[in-house]
């Protein structure tokens, strides 16, 4: 049985929390991240005193996550383990240097939150993400039907997928003043759209996808001209539920507010894929695209870190290291000059 939180450890993990928050300037949603691997720590090691600490509690942590398992039985990934790892280092750090514990917990002990150099290296190796090619994501955006104003409005996001990679969250905050066809571009101003980190950028439209801009200047005309949508109003609105009698709900319109959450735009995306029987992808898909094609096309050095400032990333090894994996058959193709031509063509 699970024993009850200790007060005085309880009281620690609040103000570390407070310290990571307010000067180490991180989200909640990182917070709740960071509190749960804390109470992992704190659950796997009996809610033992952390004035007590021992650096055999650290490599006993090392040794349990070695061992654990996901809920669905699978063994723990090496990332999620380091980020775990890296959670109880910084708080072991931070202890080191409350008053009470300068004398009980010293800097160094911290270092026993390591993973092995070899799970490490795993830890930080990038994953394969999977992602549309340039070709299935035409194709689904061609099969969509634009003949309703939902389905228009379901097109022009998936279509704005295609033109800019823009992060979910962001996307499902515009507002209809912040497109601009003429200007190709989609101004991401923090203050009212929820980009990460708070960052405001101008993102631009890939020149690879007319269709998409023409499906996006359908919509827009139709918020204007029909809907009599100005500019503060959402880009694309949630879609109104209305009570029938004894037959419970049905959708109709539109609500003029955004979406409270993602999950429907990614149902939009999941759909759109599904009809032309493809695999399914997210959203978060559409940047892997892009960066990918970029990495493949490009051809200079600034054609390359203009693809990286447009999905938002201040340094160009970002998109390199996480959205420009190169597959073995073309990696082996550039290596050994093998059917050179192909390795250039998009």
């Amino acid at each position: 049985m699970t024993k009850e939180p200790l007060e005085k450890n309880e009281r620690l993990k609040r103000r570390y929390l407070e310290y990571r928050k307010y000067a180490r300037q991180l989200s909640d949603k990182s917070l709740d991240k960071e509190l749960a691997a804390l109470e992992r720590f704190d659950v796997w090691n009996g809610r033992k005193d952390f004035a007590k600490f021992h650096i055999e509690w650290a490599m006993g942590f090392r040794d349990h996550l070695e061992r654990a398992k996901t809920t669905v039985g699978q063994p723990l990934s090496k990332s999620t383990a380091r980020a775990i790892m890296t959670t109880l280092r910084e708080f072991t750090l931070w202890l080191s240097q409350q008053d009470g514990f300068r004398s009980r917990v010293r800097a160094s002990d911290a270092e026993y939150f390591n993973l092995s150099r070899r799970d490490e290296a795993e830890a930080r190796a990038a994953p394969a993400r999977p992602a549309p090619s340039i070709k299935q994501a035409k194709r689904a955006l061609g099969m969509m039907p634009e003949t309703t104003p939902r389905e228009m409005r379901d097109k022009a996001l998936f279509g704005l997928l295609c033109l800019t990679g823009i992060r979910i969250s962001a996307l499902i905050s515009l507002r209809v003043k912040h497109i601009d066809l003429e200007d190709k571009s989609v101004a991401q101003n923090s203050r009212e759209v929820a980009t990460k980190f708070g960052k405001s950028m101008h993102t631009f439209f890939s020149k690879s996808f007319p269709e998409a801009e023409a499906a996006l200047g359908a919509w827009l005309a139709h918020l204007e001209d029909e809907a009599l949508y100005g500019p503060d109003d959402p880009l694309f609105p949630a879609t109104a539920i209305a009570p029938q009698a004894n037959m419970g709900f049905r959708t109709e319109g539109f609500s003029r507010r955004p979406w409270k959450c993602t999950e429907p735009a990614r149902k939009i995306v999941n759909g759109a894929f599904i009809a032309v029987n493809l695999p399914t992808f997210g959203p978060h898909a559409f940047r892997h695209m892009l960066a990918r094609h970029a990495a493949k096309n490009c051809t200079s050095v600034a054609e390359m870190v203009a693809t990286s400032q447009n999905l938002g990333h201040t340094d160009v090894l970002t998109t390199l290291r996480s959205y420009g994996q190169i597959d073995r058959e073309r990696m082996r193709k550039l290596i050994t000059g093998e059917s050179g031509d192909d390795v250039l063509e998009g």
